[in-house]
């Protein structure tokens, strides 16, 4: 299970996840291992993965397709394209190997970036998702702010640290330490972390 989040107020976006997966022997024994899941997309996008362990896979197959097209340089853009994009690669998945297993068969994709041509301060966050396997994936209202799997009393401060003008530095603490708090509690959760913020100056990986 990824443990994720993502908000953005003036100072710009923040992004962190977890990094632990898992996959299951013959015996049906889960088997952990770490995968980067947090993505760049351009210069001021990026594009964090959950759920189903073929996220990470369509993840990685969006960012060599928007690199090598044209056009593709805002979110607005980028979302509409991922839509059908990622939709086609999961429907190809199912078809494949059939049906994920119960209790796998979620995912979603939390779209984030910077551009000046929308109303300031200019950051947007999109979620696109599926459950149950439904096809294709849907585009989920959000505000500035994405907890996945959802935690209100998360979700609470981190909207609070994001209406009080909190620094990039602060939410990238808080964001730290509620990641070290679920690993502590699920073995699902784990490290290494990943963090990012987008300004408007551009994408930028923040080492822990």
């Amino acid at each position: 299970m990824t443990q994720a989040l993502a908000g953005f107020n003036e100072h710009g976006i923040v992004l962190a996840t977890d990094s632990r997966a898992s996959r299951f022997d013959a015996e049906g024994r889960a088997e952990y291992f770490s995968i980067k899941k947090l993505l760049p997309l351009g210069a001021q996008a990026a594009i964090l993965s959950g759920g189903a362990g073929v996220s990470v896979a369509l993840s990685r197959a969006l960012q060599r397709e928007i690199g090598a097209r044209r056009g593709l340089d805002h979110l607005e853009d980028m979302a509409d394209f991922a839509l059908g994009f990622l939709s086609e690669g999961y429907e190809r998945h199912l078809a494949r190997h059939g049906p994920e297993p119960e209790g796998f068969r979620r995912l979603y994709f939390i779209l984030a970036g910077y551009s000046p041509d929308q109303p300031p301060p200019g950051f947007s966050l999109l979620l696109l998702g599926s459950e149950e396997n439904e096809l294709p994936l849907r585009l989920i209202p959000t505000t500035n702010l994405v907890v996945m799997p959802r935690n209100l009393g998360m979700e609470m401060r981190l909207f609070k640290a994001l209406n009080q003008g909190a620094s990039l530095q602060e939410l990238l603490r808080l964001s730290r330490d509620f990641l070290e708090k679920m690993a502590a509690a699920k073995e699902e959760v784990g490290s290494p972390f990943h963090f990012a913020t987008i300004t408007a100056a551009g994408y930028r990986e923040v080492k822990p």
